[in-house]
């Protein structure tokens, strides 16, 4: 009983702050879309803002729904699709802007157990802050390891905090924002895919030189 009064107090803390954030994203694409003026770069920006308050609301409503009526529906669905998705989606915001690649085993499976909407919900948002924080380009990868199915991340700038590092970092209440958001969200939908007492989980690292980072979910 302990154990599901912290959880839950720890999915309101997060709902709680990615409402916050996303009221504040409002107020900043608000003052960016003023200062517009046609300029491509102000559209691109635009647009990534758009994507990140899209994230937020919906992880904050999809919080909301696990915690309250439940709402993990795993089926099979194919890996390769939601690579592509992914690809399509940081083609069309990066542009010209950010090189964009796919990186995949020869031998990957054709179907996987899990649930696609709140898979694609978590992977959606790391997607984003890659693209935020990316210079020149950003890797699409997904492979298998000791049974579980991973999909990665992986940007060439930026890193992430200490305290976001390890999977027993946990956030009860407090400020939290921007990668960390996506980062605590991406966790509370991995531990949701148990497979024979196997649970889902969130890897994050940091290139040991230069800057740049690798987030992976790996699904049971």
């Amino acid at each position: 009983m302990m154990v599901m009064a912290a959880e839950s107090g720890s999915a309101r803390a997060l709902i709680d702050s990615n409402a916050r954030e996303a009221a504040d994203l409002v107020g900043e694409l608000m003052l960016l879309l003023d200062r517009m003026e046609g300029a491509p770069a102000g559209l691109a920006s635009a647009r990534m803002l758009t994507r990140r308050l899209s994230d937020r609301l919906a992880q904050a409503n999809t919080l909301e729904r696990i915690t309250t009526h439940g709402g993990y529906h795993p089926d099979g669905w194919s890996p390769i699709e939601i690579v592509e998705e992914l690809e399509h989606e940081a083609v069309s915001l990066a542009g010209e802007r950010i090189d964009v690649r796919v990186v995949a085993p020869d031998l990957v499976p054709q179907c996987w157990f899990f649930d696609r909407e709140l898979v694609t919900m978590a992977l959606a948002g790391a997607l984003h802050n890659a693209l935020l924080h990316a210079v020149d380009a950003i890797s699409l990868e997904f492979g298998m390891q000791e049974g579980y199915l991973g999909f990665s991340i992986v940007d060439d700038s930026g890193a992430f905090p200490a305290e976001l590092l390890t999977d027993q970092a946990r956030f009860e209440r407090g400020e939290c924002n921007g990668n960390a958001l996506s980062v605590h969200f991406a966790r509370a939908i991995a531990s949701l895919h148990v497979t024979q007492e196997r649970r889902g989980k969130v890897e994050l690292s940091n290139r040991p030189v230069g800057a740049g980072t690798r987030f992976t979910l790996w699904l049971p």
